[in-house]
């Protein structure tokens, strides 16, 4: 049977945005997008019903990413490509401005960051974190941990200076 048009309209409404801020961790915007894009086309042709939609779009996206990212890497275009974009828009009200922390964030592992942003923007759980990068509930939740424990030293660190 598949999804309905009304179901995948209320899942592109709320989740296209945190999936593209997913998928930057590994593209460029506008790849990112695309990889998007193109789960959202997937989903609307899957026959079967879906369990869980959202999660399946994640995985979806997380492997457009990396099949994405290999064939910049064999064309060799991957580096050059990479936009420093804004991952939000700053809070005037914070004492943090976006732009500090986004570069801050972009200073952690890969791992690391992707789990910060999996839970923070993605508002994925640690079970579906952990699903989805094929590692423990424990494991997952540890490097959030280790992620913000580090964040809050580099934050220190840039402050200080």
């Amino acid at each position: 049977m598949g999804i309905t048009q009304t179901r995948l309209r209320e899942i592109m409404a709320q989740h296209a945005g945190p999936l593209t801020l997913y998928a930057r961790q590994f593209l460029d915007d506008h790849a990112a997008e695309d990889v998007v894009q193109d789960a959202f086309f997937r989903l609307s042709r899957e026959k079967a019903d879906v369990e869980n939609p959202v999660a399946w779009l994640y995985r979806t996206v997380r492997n457009g990413a990396i099949s994405q990212n290999r064939s910049d890497r064999r064309r060799g275009k991957r580096e050059n490509a990479v936009r420093h974009e804004p991952w939000f828009e700053p809070d005037p009200a914070n004492r943090l401005d976006a732009t500090t922390v986004a570069e801050t964030l972009r200073r952690l592992a890969p791992e690391l960051r992707e789990i910060v942003t999996l839970h923070l923007w993605g508002e994925r759980s640690f079970a579906e974190i952990a699903e989805l990068l094929g590692t423990s509930k424990a494991t997952a939740f540890r490097r959030y941990e280790e992620a913000l424990t580090t964040l809050r030293q580099l934050l220190g660190e840039d402050r200080d200076e």
